[in-house]
């Protein structure tokens, strides 16, 4: 018998970064969403950035029903250059908005272990055991 985790996860892929891909979607939908209707909550939250949350966010809801490490692996890499760019954006504020670009860093380090991870599984999955 399967167990919750094994439902949930990609295989291979460990649960801790199975969250983290839902909380890319609900961060996805809650900020792409009142973007993408012109009313995002801050000065950058443009339609056009909405559109880019939203997309990342419907990326990651496919690869958690796919349940696939590959996909898995590749959200977390475009998450990483969205967050990236982000920073980037907060970076040259003026002043610069250090507290946001903390938060984002945060979300870098996570989606690149998880990316790593994903990355793993999806090697490990086709055999390839370097």
């Amino acid at each position: 018998m399967m167990s919750f985790k094994n439902k949930l996860s990609a295989p291979g892929v460990p649960i801790w970064a199975t969250v983290f891909l839902f909380i890319v979607v609900v961060f996805g939908f809650v900020l792409g969403v009142p973007a993408l209707l012109g009313i995002g909550l801050m000065e950058t939250h443009t339609i056009g950035w909405g559109g880019r949350e939203l997309g990342v966010a419907v990326g990651a809801v496919i690869s958690a029903i796919l349940r696939n490490p590959t996909a898995y692996f590749l959200i977390f890499v475009i998450g990483i250059f969205r967050e990236t760019s982000d920073a980037l954006e907060a970076l040259a504020e003026t002043p610069p908005n250090t507290a946001s670009v903390i938060f984002i860093g945060i979300f870098v380090v996570i989606g690149a272990a998880s990316a790593l991870v994903s990355y793993r599984a999806m090697r490990a999955a086709k055999g390839d055991t370097r």
